[in-house]
């Protein structure tokens, strides 16, 4: 035997023999979920802003409204009265005005003449403000008479669903007694407990979607609570609808697909209390620690698709071991 050859049977006697795979090949983006549930924004007790009878109920439990559709209606005659009372009022206060400004008008003429005395006019002029003022002043009360008969038809504040009816005919009601309870259809988002360890992942991800009753809908990140849930250990992250919507209440699960590229879980191994896997670079073993995964779980990847992954003879290695790549 020459020298060479026995030199090469020495160092390939050091070599450990393993097998390999490419991390294109062995590599995959896991889905990951947690439980969610559709929510609306706008849960909203409609009330009574005046008092009065409850004289009309037209919706029911169930009905979908649209933003200023008639929910209820409240017996108008007392405040229709004081309506009526207060126009009269203000027309007579209107008259009492020009009357007032006439006189100013007469007196002001009558001064130029030195006809009358500064005393008279002052008072003429001072006539004339109040009743200006006054008329003013029963303009407003006008329009608050007239906001009143409008409130006697209560109305939904936006596109909705009706959830209960809290108001019942022949009620006497004050402002403030709720009527009717709905709910927002149309400004929905998703409520998602998702675990702290995941929230790198989906903040990373580039597909979410929530997926309820085998239906799919896209959603994208909007908020994630700097509040932990002590007791579940996770944390409220809200997602916005990009498309069609699910419906209000729906329970179901965001879905996230990992932006990362994951090794299989068999392939890791424990080394000084670290796991990781074990590569393969210019015939020699390479750990890669896989921080924060633990036992069970497929280590992420940011790795070239090339990487060659060690698969059989793992367990008897170290890292910088030579090694020798066998066919399987």
């Amino acid at each position: 035997m020459t020298c060479l050859a026995l030199a090469m049977d020495v160092a390939m006697a050091g070599e450990k023999p393993v097998t390999t795979r490419t991390l294109d090949d062995l590599g995959f983006q896991p889905i990951r979920s947690a439980p969610a549930t559709t929510v609306s924004l706008n849960d909203t007790r409609v009330s009574a802003e005046i008092h009065g009878v409850l004289q009309e109920v037209v919706v029911r439990v169930g009905e979908v409204v649209r933003a200023d559709a008639l929910l209820a209606r409240l017996d108008c005659e007392e405040h229709s009265l004081d309506l009526q009372q207060v126009r009269a009022t203000t027309q007579a206060a209107r008259a009492d005005a020009e009357f007032a400004q006439f006189q100013l008008g007469r007196a002001q003429e009558l001064a130029r003449r030195q006809a009358v005395s500064a005393e008279l006019l002052n008072e003429r002029q001072a006539q004339a403000l109040r009743t200006r003022a006054e008329v003013l002043r029963l303009e407003a009360a006008t329009r608050s008479a007239q906001r009143r008969v409008n409130l006697c038809e209560i109305r939904a504040p936006f596109d909705a669903v009706v959830i209960e009816r809290l108001g019942s005919v022949g009620e006497l009601v004050q402002a403030g007694t709720p009527i009717a309870r709905i709910l927002d259809a149309g400004d929905l988002e998703v409520s998602g407990n998702i675990q702290q360890q995941d929230l790198p992942a989906l903040q990373a991800a580039g597909e979410i979607r929530f997926v309820a009753a085998g239906v799919h809908y896209p959603v994208e990140l909007r908020a994630v609570s700097p509040v932990v849930d002590q007791r579940l250990r996770s944390v409220d992250v809200r997602f916005v609808f990009t498309h069609e919507a699910a419906l209000p209440g729906q329970v179901g699960r965001i879905e996230w697909v990992s932006g990362l590229r994951h090794a299989p879980a068999d392939l890791l191994v424990r080394r000084e209390n670290a796991l990781g896997i074990f590569v393969e670079e210019d015939g020699r073993a390479r750990f890669i620690l896989a921080p924060g995964v633990r036992e069970g779980q497929p280590p992420p990847m940011d790795l070239p698709g090339d990487t060659r992954l060690i698969v059989d003879g793992r367990f008897g290695l170290r890292d910088g071991d030579s090694v020798r790549i066998i066919e399987r």
